[in-house]
């Protein structure tokens, strides 16, 4: 007989325990280099290279998302996320502060 969680069938465990522990893990703010950090870099990356190509909303989300995949990466994550609503409101007009 299989030893490993859940056997062959997933008999033991219910079906998704061992993605859900995965992506919690990989979820854990500063949880090092794993795919969540590395994705997170990625979304920063490209949240950089979209303001500096005036893609503000795709700025935004790229920058959102790389905030909530990596706590080590927020602030600067939320940086650029205020960079592109200060823009998006200099385009409509919007007196800012």
């Amino acid at each position: 007989m299989d030893q490993r969680s859940g056997g062959p069938k997933g008999a033991d465990t219910p079906p998704g325990t061992f993605a859900r522990w995965f992506l919690d893990e990989e979820l854990k703010p500063g949880a090092g280099m794993g795919i969540a950090a590395e994705r997170a870099e990625y979304h920063l990356c490209r949240a950089i290279a979209n303001l500096e190509r005036g893609m503000l909303r795709e700025a935004l989300d790229d920058a959102n998302t790389a905030a909530h995949l990596d706590e080590s990466l927020r602030a600067r994550a939320l940086i650029v996320a205020r960079i592109c609503i200060q823009r998006e409101m200099e385009e409509l007009g919007v007196p800012i502060r």
